[in-house]
């Protein structure tokens, strides 16, 4: 089966598209500017006579959407009426030149995945341009929220039993005194699955200050994208860009665009990290992640670098490496730091003599020379809090 349209691109897109009455031209074209490419539903608010006025402005500029219609899983696989509602959904959205696919649900329950599935195969079977969007629960859900004993099952189960083109999932590791310690092995878990499973999976990471969460600042989201990119990630998505009503629980405040409806200091530092990643992702779209590895102090469900590892020392804590490989066997590295306060001066010695390293340029995508010291197989870079750089061993 061919891979949905969207999947064939690196994907940046958010969570809480502006609401109806701030659906104009004018704040998809905001939307636009700060570099994303996909836009999902606004938060609490769908109809059909919605979804086509996002299409047309999508249309207008040049961006997709994936939209939310409620019909899409109200019938089950046993209703008679079940191939018919969906033919309908699909007969009212697939021809638009600006969609790229349908919501079906947010943090699933395993006892859904049936439902999910019969959906997703039968979108995919009429519709095969077209993303049906499922986002799966982090690693700290629990196992009534699950259906499942364990993520590991929880991720396994719904790659076989939903058959998605591509996995998403929700982490949110930015606490006010710290960050979550399990947030990498999020990471290798669905990594591991993907592998195996031959799919695109991408992440969504946080924006807005809400409940226990802090504000992130420039350094957290360049963490969030830069590791979200070294595990191998084809898309990048932000938890919000609308600032969510007030809510007197979480408390929701500045995202992308705060309270106001007027862009926060997130919006400038997202609008320059997106054409960082937008300059290098038609290279990752064609990298498969062979390993992943981290520097002391490691974090929970990840390893060091090992015998396998075309890197074998570094010099540098807190650092995370990604290893990946192109069609022509070309190898590539991710290169993070992963501290949020100290700039590194990462040093690398490589296992295996490299006549030259490149690094791509996150200003124009072009391969530039690396300081790199054939002799004694040396590759050196300086990173801020946070920052990755890729390179590729020619």
């Amino acid at each position: 089966m061919s891979q949905p349209d969207i999947c064939k691109r690196f994907m940046l897109s958010f969570w809480c598209a502006p609401p109806p009455e701030e659906t104009t031209l004018q704040r998809y074209h905001e939307i636009a500017e700060c570099g994303f490419n996909v836009v999902l539903p606004p938060c609490g608010a769908w109809s059909r006579e919605l979804n086509h006025q996002i299409l047309d402005l999508c249309q207008k500029t040049g961006l997709k959407a994936i939209v939310g219609d409620s019909r899409v899983i109200a019938k089950q696989p046993d209703d008679p009426d079940f191939e018919k509602n969906l033919d309908a959904v699909i007969a009212d959205y697939a021809k638009h030149p600006a969609l790229a696919g349908y919501f079906l649900v947010d943090e699933p329950n395993a006892s859904a995945f049936a439902l999910l599935g019969a959906v997703n195969r039968y979108l995919l079977k009429k519709d095969p341009k077209h993303l049906p969007y499922v986002n799966l629960f982090p690693n700290y859900a629990n196992e009534q929220q699950l259906g499942t004993k364990t993520y590991d099952e929880h991720v396994a189960r719904y790659i076989e039993e939903v058959q998605p083109a591509l996995v998403s999932w929700d982490h949110y590791a930015l606490f006010e005194n710290g960050e979550r310690g399990i947030y990498f092995e999020n990471l290798e878990i669905v990594r591991r699955h993907c592998l195996q499973a031959k799919l695109p999976f991408v992440q969504i990471v946080l924006t807005v200050p809400h409940g226990p969460y802090r504000d992130p600042d420039e350094a957290d989201l360049r963490w969030q994208a830069y590791t979200t990119l070294a595990y191998g990630a084809k898309g990048i998505l932000w938890f919000t860009y609308w600032t969510p009503p007030f809510d007197p629980q979480w408390r929701f405040r500045n995202a992308i665009i705060n309270e106001k409806g007027t862009p926060s200091a997130k919006y400038t530092i997202l609008k320059d990290l997106h054409q960082r990643i937008q300059a290098v992702a038609g290279v990752q779209m064609r990298l498969r992640s062979m390993g992943v590895y981290h520097t002391p102090p490691l974090p929970a469900g990840t390893i060091g670098l090992d015998a396998k590892s075309p890197v074998s020392e570094c010099d540098s804590p807190e650092v995370l490496i990604g290893w990946l490989r192109d069609g022509r066997r070309r190898d590539y590295l991710w290169v993070v730091n992963r501290s949020f306060k100290e700039s590194r001066r990462v040093v690398l010695r490589l296992r295996a003599t490299v006549r030259e390293v490149g690094e791509l340029s996150q200003y124009d995508g072009q391969v530039r020379p690396a300081r790199y010291e054939e002799a004694g197989r040396i590759l050196r870079t300086d990173l801020l809090p946070g920052e990755g750089g890729l390179f590729v061993l020619a």
